[in-house]
């Protein structure tokens, strides 16, 4: 699996993956920081990183379309999208006026809008025949950034303030430049004619319905958890690291549930990586919620992060193979939609919990992995690799 490494265009999208989500995550600390100097409310901090949230999710199928007509070399674009966050967060750093630093801060997003569709989309065609695995270790590599961002800008902005996000800029130039650099990719094998009886528009359709429903089903108990465990366990009266690390546990066995969920799904197919686990994840996510003790909570989280935070990457690879022609547009279509779905379930679910308790209605949509297994029934199994011919240009990238 770490042979993919060794691909040049391959490092250069995993690196700037890091690098796009460090700076993705350090507007929560930059609005800490900024918070005090500029007066802001918990109403315009929310806004401001709900709007950014919002930007780079949708505007990612329109990047993605885009990147399909740019021939030849849409990697530089996604470079282009990194340059075009290191400019806006930089600029942000010299602003003393929360009505120039707003928007800088939105359309910086706009640049991860445009490195996502097109990074995810290269990363699963570097290795064609393994591209489970090596969107997974794509996605690995942004979640680490997501981890490692705000600690390390918490340190620099102790520092300096809001200065602190130059070290950060120019520790994207770097994977940049890479991406600038990179070559074009390998062409793709010739596509097989598709056959199918008069019904297959129909059950098509209904596959096709299954998996937009467990996208969004799969997506809101993901993004449940890591918005309402902080707080759920903060109700128990255990101190702010505990549950912070609690949190970052559950986000880091996420990252790991999603390259070991590649490597199954090349191995054994999309069905197998995808229903078993989030069969599983209904005890394990119960045991999480209901721990009695720190130590028993963080086990469980580990175990509850593997499993239901584990099929982004198989199921992204997947929404690209229902439209093998328009691969930069299906990343950032699924993409888009998992956010967006995302965060509305979150929403959601704490309107319901206003209502009901935060517990009985995590423990709801805990169980709603049972559903969703059913739903993923209709991935597909084992696929036969692609024959590459020896004389294709990139094979040995591809083998």
């Amino acid at each position: 699996m770490l042979s993919i490494f060794r691909n040049r265009l391959f490092v250069a999208v995993a690196s700037g993956h890091f690098a796009v989500d460090v700076l993705n995550s350090v507007g929560p600390v930059l609005m800490a920081v900024l918070a005090q100097p500029l007066g802001l409310s918990y109403g315009q901090i929310g806004l401001a990183l709900t709007l950014y949230t919002f930007a780079g999710a949708l505007s990612q199928p329109l990047f993605g379309l885009l990147a399909d007509r740019f021939r030849g070399r849409p990697v530089f674009l996604a470079g282009l999208g990194a340059v075009w966050m290191v400019l806006c967060f930089g600029a942000m750093a010299f602003q003393t006026s929360w009505a120039l630093i707003l928007p800088f801060f939105l359309l910086a997003s706009f640049g991860s809008g445009l490195f996502h569709p097109i990074g995810t989309a290269t990363a699963s065609m570097v290795n064609r025949a393994r591209a489970g695995s090596a969107t997974s270790l794509f996605f690995f590599s942004g979640q680490l950034g997501l981890a490692i961002g705000p600690a390390l800008a918490g340190r620099l902005f102790g520092f300096g303030g809001a200065l602190g996000m130059l070290p950060l800029c120019l520790l994207a130039l770097l994977p940049a430049g890479l991406m600038l650099a990179a070559p074009a990719l390998p062409p793709a094998p010739a596509a097989e004619p598709r056959t199918g009886g008069a019904a297959a528009p129909r059950a098509a359709g209904l596959i096709v319905a299954a998996f937009v429903l467990l996208v969004a089903v799969r997506a809101s108990i993901q993004a449940a958890y890591t918005a309402f465990l902080p707080t759920l366990f903060a109700e128990r009266g255990w101190s702010a690291a505990w549950y912070g690390a609690l949190a970052g546990t559950f986000m880091l066995a996420a990252a790991i549930g999603n390259v070991i969920s590649g490597e199954l799904a090349d191995r054994h197919g999309m069905r197998m990586a995808t229903v078993g686990p989030l069969l599983l994840g209904v005890p394990a996510g119960l045991v999480c919620l209901l721990a009695p003790t720190p130590l028993t909570a963080f086990l469980a989280c580990a175990l509850a992060g593997l499993l239901i935070g584990g099929q982004h990457s198989v199921l992204v690879v997947h929404a690209q193979r229902l439209l093998p022609v328009r691969q930069g547009f299906a990343a950032g279509l699924i993409l888009g939609f998992t956010f967006a779905a995302g965060g509305i379930g979150t929403w959601l679910g704490g309107l319901a919990a206003n209502q009901q308790g935060l517990l009985p209605v995590m423990e709801a949509i805990t169980l709603l992995g049972a559903p969703a297994a059913l739903l993923a029934l209709t991935l597909p199994g084992r696929a036969p690799r692609p024959h590459v011919p020896a004389t294709t240009p990139g094979a040995e990238a591809l083998r």
